[in-house]
């Protein structure tokens, strides 16, 4: 596992760790408009939802700053620039952290006062990565299913409005006849309890709020432990479920499945999830 560990902001995302002062000198500026992503066949969707940029020079941490951005440096020339792809833990703004799974971009730039240099970021998947699940929902055979709390079945969808990419997402359906639904991975993971991260990565929009976390299991029973709900919202959204703390805290569960649980909320008459490119990950 890399070094460095998932660094959590806490509050706002700083601007810079050195302030510029107009009486001092001139700085030079450097642009970042996104972080660009590639993924091998093997790794499923290339997706991603890089927020922020974690910038260092020389080795020297110079911020973490939202994209687009546009932030000096006390610096010219010729210099090493360190970008790290952020992302917001479990959904939450205020949760900022370098995403561990992915490399940082690295480049030797010309930095010329007073000048904007633009740099174009790109990052793939770490080395020695296991991606335990990937479900894209493109195969009829899918690797989540309704489980036994559920009174209705998941199902999958072709329809263009409802599919985020491909030919197929997931749906999630319920209504006040059927008004819950619970779905799990088909098989539980023995997972790392060492402290390596764990993430769960899912493109998602729905109705009603969405429960994500996994199930413990201990000697034959098995415990629900959310960890996040997710709001409603009518556009797709990415999070990175961050499996961990649970993972590490329930040290005598045997494996795990991850699940996903929606109830049909007081005054609805029906809601619909979707949800796709679901990846379960961790080091190896």
């Amino acid at each position: 596992m890399k070094l460095f560990a998932v660094l959590i902001l806490t509050a706002v995302i700083m601007t810079s760790c050195n302030w510029i002062n107009p009486s001092e000198e001139t700085p030079s500026f450097v642009k970042v408009e996104s972080i660009s992503f590639t993924a091998s066949s093997t790794e499923g969707s290339e997706n991603q939802n890089f927020v922020d940029s974690w910038v260092y020079i020389d080795g020297e941490k110079i911020g973490a700053f939202e994209m687009p951005l546009t932030f000096p440096v006390l610096k010219e020339g010729s210099h090493t620039i360190q970008v790290y792809p952020g992302i917001k833990l479990d959904g939450i703004s205020n949760t900022r952290a370098i995403y561990p799974f992915v490399k940082p971009w690295e480049a030797t730039v010309n930095l010329v006062k007073d000048s904007v240099t633009i740099i174009y970021p790109a990052s793939t998947y770490d080395d020695n990565l296991q991606f335990r699940v990937i479900e894209g929902f493109e195969d009829a055979g899918m690797t989540i299913n309704s489980t036994s709390l559920s009174d209705t079945i998941m199902l999958r969808t072709s329809e263009p409005a409802e599919v985020f990419e491909g030919s197929f997402s997931g749906l999630l359906a319920i209504d006040t006849q059927h008004d819950t639904i619970d779905v799990r991975s088909n098989a539980s993971y023995v997972l790392p309890q060492t402290g390596a991260y764990i993430f769960l990565e899912m493109n998602f929009k729905t109705e009603a709020p969405l429960a994500v976390g996994v199930i413990s299991n201990t000697s034959g029973y098995s415990v629900y432990h959310p960890i996040l709900i997710l709001n409603e919202t009518s556009t797709w959204k990415k999070v990175y479920v961050n499996l961990t703390p649970v993972v590490n805290r329930e040290y005598q569960a045997d494996s795990f499945f991850f699940f996903c649980r929606m109830e049909l909320p007081d005054g609805m008459s029906s809601a619909k999830a979707y949800i796709d490119n679901i990846k379960l990950i961790h080091a190896e």
